[in-house]
């Protein structure tokens, strides 16, 4: 489990805490964090503008740039193709240290270069939180970044630390941020104080949708229409949480299910509305096919797989990924929200025999809490009201009546305390 210590500052007040400290007393506690990564790995940076660009006149792919760096302007030999004439950018100043090695002046090619542009990966942040266009060339900022600040990396969000808690797997709920924040709001005795959602799916117009399971595999299927969604940029805070997880943002809507599934541990899958031939959602197992996903890798689905069709055809693979014929596009106009209870036997035969394993089916197969598909689709609704300009909500269907056994156990508190040699007060452990 990746969690950083600005998301759990979000709950807590961890202001007198270093993540050494925070990570020793985790792992004291019976939770051992493997180790701490930051957020990036580098040194004397700044934010520079891209006053001219002109090709290199001794290279057919190398740029010669004049950047202003708020001190002075340097000329700067770059290769990325992106780099252009009035961008702000990241400079790694001579004497910088990053992942790769240290920036030092020198002539390329017969030009001077008086530092670097920088793309992410060159400041060591993991590629699977990046997309195609930021693998490939330099980081483009905002117009809001500021030329000449040194604070580079608060400004991309990457000054933050990560720590990688191993789960033994009774802990399996702690793969849920919301209760990762409750279990080191009790190590650390901080108040934790979570965002308030419950409820916020129990609204809408009457429904047509039809969701229902053909299988014993799924014994409960939520889902949700949403009319009219915007697709959009998510917002900065929700990009640097998932990568903080090592999860890219795509957009909005796609980053909402994602952000959600780290919340509470439910993994969500939203379709494309428009693209489902009929609004009704069966869940299968008896299907025989070659299915191609959302990873663009066709897949041979056997009898026994969970599958998620409309009108006979496949749209997902259950607890796993959903597919390329209903995937969240620009031109999404409405969604379809999936919160579903998945059997974790069937979901790691299936994501072993694919050699598929994602997120998502890691969740399942580990075990979700059985009320985790009604938080998520309360969470994931207020999310959406609030940051994808979401109306047209219609009622949440379900495959059957929703039933959560509610148990109470009876226990002593001597008991306890004898049993973990503490002397902790009646009030304490309500």
């Amino acid at each position: 489990m990746l969690i950083s210590k600005k998301w759990l500052s979000q709950y807590m007040d961890l202001s007198d805490l270093s993540i050494e400290e925070i990570a020793e007393r985790i792992t004291n506690a019976g939770l051992e964090v493997e180790g701490i990564e930051k957020g990036a790995q580098a040194t004397n940076l700044v934010i520079g503008h891209v006053e001219s660009c002109v090709d290199h006149p001794d290279s057919d792919h190398l740029h010669v740039c004049q950047v202003d760096v708020g001190s002075d302007i340097r000329q700067i030999v770059c290769g990325a193709p992106n780099v252009a004439a009035g961008q702000k950018v990241i400079v790694a100043l001579p004497g910088a240290k990053l992942p790769g090695g240290e920036i030092k002046e020198g002539v390329i090619r017969g030009q001077q270069s008086n530092g670097m542009i920088c793309s992410l990966l060159e400041l060591g942040v993991d590629a699977k939180s990046l997309n195609d266009a930021q693998k490939a060339g330099i980081e483009i900022l905002g117009d809001d970044a500021e030329v000449g600040s040194t604070k580079v990396l608060e400004y991309l969000g990457l000054d933050d630390e990560v720590l990688d808690v191993s789960l033994t797997p009774n802990r399996s709920d702690c793969m849920a941020a919301f209760a990762m924040a409750k279990e080191t709001g009790a190590i650390l005795d901080c108040k934790v104080t979570l965002p308030d959602y419950r409820g916020a799916s129990a609204i809408g117009e009457p429904t047509a949708l039809r969701v229902a399971s053909e299988s014993e595999k799924c014994p409960i299927y939520c889902g949700k229409i949403i009319r009219e969604v915007t697709i959009k940029e998510s917002p900065k805070w929700m990009k640097e949480l998932l990568m903080a997880s090592n999860i890219k943002s795509i957009n909005n809507v796609v980053d909402i299910s994602n952000l959600v599934m780290l919340e509470t541990g439910q993994p969500l899958h939203f379709f494309d509305l428009n693209r489902l031939d009929k609004e009704e959602i069966i869940v299968r197992d008896d299907l025989q096919c070659k299915y191609t996903a959302l990873d663009e890798a066709e897949y041979d689905i056997e009898p026994g797989d969970l599958m998620i069709t409309v009108d006979g055809k496949p749209v997902a693979i259950a607890g796993i990924m959903g597919g390329d014929n209903s995937k969240i596009e620009a031109d999404t106009k409405g969604i379809l929200i999936e919160a579903a209870i998945f059997d974790h036997v069937s979901v790691r035969n299936t994501s072993r025999r694919l050699n598929l394993n994602t997120d998502a089916s890691i969740r399942y197969q580990k075990g979700i809490e059985p009320d985790a598909p009604y938080a998520a689709m309360d969470r994931a609704v207020q999310l959406l009201i609030e940051y994808a300009d979401a109306k047209g909500i219609e009622q949440t269907a379900y495959s059957a009546p929703w039933k959560v056994e509610q148990r109470t156990v009876e226990v002593n508190i001597d008991r306890i305390n004898a049993l973990l040699g503490t002397q902790f007060a009646d009030a304490q452990m309500m």
